[in-house]
């Protein structure tokens, strides 16, 4: 039997690094996947160096054909996709909306929604043709509560959900299932950044968090994986927040 086949878009560091990290260790083949593609060999021959079975390569989320030419690629080579992971984002600018210029407002939406909407665009007919697949889109808890001076962020990760949630119900009965996640804070690479250089105000946000710490990179990864590998096929069209709390 063949080993299923997960793409893990936006691999090349913090969630994405560590979610292609874990189904590395499972009988499955990983696809890891982003702009830097140098960072996805090296991830790609970690995996292999444990016993896994990965392979790099690298698209561009905001650019629709090089998207479609991935996916082209997979098809090629493996005639599947049984999971995919879209884990792209990232924040541009902070600001209140009336200063936010429009060229960053397009270039938030290009990079947290319209990447989605791409990859999505892409998988689903590959995922068709075999009558079965799972998508899990990264969204955050920004998609679930207003941000203030981030609204071009918390709009993208907003449509991120919808995006999910209307895909599930296009696709519930041909076997695809559609969720998102919806992380808080979460202590990656950048993270780690952003705080050496604003401690007080992270030592406040810890304490706003119920569960008293940030979340780890390794609890996505186990979310991920479980929701593309194990969870129940009736778990569909949701989003599931993963924060200590934030928004109980």
């Amino acid at each position: 039997m063949e080993k299923p086949v997960y793409l893990v878009a936006g691999a090349s560091s913090g969630m994405g690094r560590m979610t292609a990290r874990q189904l590395g260790k499972s009988d499955s083949h990983v696809i890891c996947a982003a702009r830097r593609l140098d960072a996805c060999d090296e991830l790609a021959d970690a995996i292999k160096a444990d016993g896994g079975s990965a392979q790099a390569m690298q698209f561009d989320g905001t650019d629709a054909a090089s998207v479609a030419a991935m996916m082209d690629a997979i098809a090629d080579q493996h005639g599947r996709l049984d999971g995919a992971f879209n884990n792209l984002g990232d924040t541009i600018g902070s600001a209140p909306l009336h200063e936010i210029p429009a060229d960053q407002w397009n270039t938030a939406l290009a990079v947290n929604l319209s990447s989605v909407f791409h990859l999505m665009h892409a998988q689903i007919p590959l995922m068709l043709r075999a009558g079965k697949g799972r998508i899990i889109n990264n969204s955050s808890t920004a998609g679930l509560k207003g941000i203030a001076s981030m609204s071009d962020y918390s709009a993208a990760k907003w449509g991120v959900i919808g995006l999910t949630k209307s895909a599930a119900l296009d696709y519930a009965g041909q076997g695809l299932i559609m969720n998102a996640i919806a992380p808080g804070i979460i202590a990656t690479e950048k993270f780690e950044q952003i705080k050496a250089n604003m401690p007080e105000v992270f030592d406040k946000l810890r304490e706003e968090t119920p569960a008293g710490r940030f979340g780890d990179m390794q609890e996505i990864a186990e979310l991920v994986d479980w929701l593309l590998r194990s969870a129940p096929g009736y778990i569909n069209g949701q989003v599931l927040p993963i924060d200590g709390g934030r928004t109980a």
